[in-house]
C-alpha cells in the first residue's frame, strides 16, 4: 500500500470517529438536558376561566388598538389582568399554557409549554417564570425583565441582551414595538397601558 492509500486510510478513519464522537456527543447532551432540564411535569398555573364573551371583548379591544396603530394614528389601550388572560385564552396556541398576574406596577408572567413538537422532547415541559417592569419613561425598548426561573434553575437578567446570531430577547421587543408601532408601554395601577404613535 503506497503512502497515499495509506493517508488516505487514515483521514477516512480519523472522520470515521470524528462522526463517531460528534454522533455519540450530541445524543448523551440531548438525554442529558432532556432528563436534567426539561421535567416531565407542567407547572401549575393559577385557574383562569374567561366566558367566551370576555375573551371576544378583549379581542375586539386589542383589534381597535392595533387598527389605529399600524394606520400610524394615535390609540391608546389600557388591559387589566382578567383582560390579558382573557386575550390568552382566546388564542389556541397560547390557552392554558400561561397566565399574567399584575400587581402595581409589576407584571408576572408564568409559562408551561409542552415540547411534544420537537420528537425528542416529547412529554416534557418548559415550565418558566418572570417579572416585567416597565421603564420609568415608558420607552418599550426599557421594558425590564427580571427573576426569570426556566425548570426550577434561575436565570441571569443578562441573557435578554444576548445575541444568538441575529436574534436576541432585547432585539425582538424592539421589533414587535416598531411593527405595531408602539409609542410607550407602561405597567401602572394593575394596568398594562399602551399607547401607539400618530404620524
Amino acid at each position: 500500500m503506497g503512502c497515499f492509500a495509506k493517508g488516505c486510510l487514515i483521514l477516512c478513519a480519523f472522520f470515521f470517529l470524528l462522526g463517531v464522537a460528534f454522533v455519540g456527543g450530541t445524543y448523551w447532551a440531548m438525554r442529558y438536558l432532556r432528563t436534567e432540564f426539561f421535567p416531565q411535569t407542567a407547572a401549575e398555573l393559577p385557574p383562569a376561566t374567561p366566558t367566551e364573551p370576555e375573551q371576544q371583548a378583549a379581542q375586539e379591544k386589542w383589534r381597535t388598538f392595533e387598527t389605529h396603530a399600524r394606520a400610524h394614528e394615535s390609540a391608546r389601550l389600557e388591559l387589566t389582568e382578567q383582560e390579558l388572560n382573557a386575550l390568552i385564552a382566546s388564542e389556541s396556541a397560547l390557552r392554558g399554557k400561561a397566565f399574567v398576574s399584575l400587581d402595581g406596577d409589576v407584571a408576572r408572567l408564568k409559562v408551561s409549554v409542552p415540547l411534544g413538537q420537537m420528537r425528542w422532547m416529547e412529554g416534557h415541559y418548559l415550565n418558566g417564570e418572570c417579572s416585567v417592569q416597565s421603564s420609568p419613561t415608558g420607552d418599550p425598548g426599557g421594558v425590564r425583565i427580571t427573576n426569570i426561573i426556566v425548570n426550577g434553575r434561575t436565570v441571569a437578567e443578562e441573557t435578554m441582551q444576548w445575541q444568538y446570531g441575529p436574534w436576541s430577547v432585547r432585539r425582538y421587543i424592539n421589533d414587535w414595538t416598531a411593527d405595531q408601532n408602539v409609542k410607550s408601554f407602561e405597567i401602572r395601577d394593575s394596568r398594562v397601558i399602551l399607547e401607539s404613535k400618530a404620524e
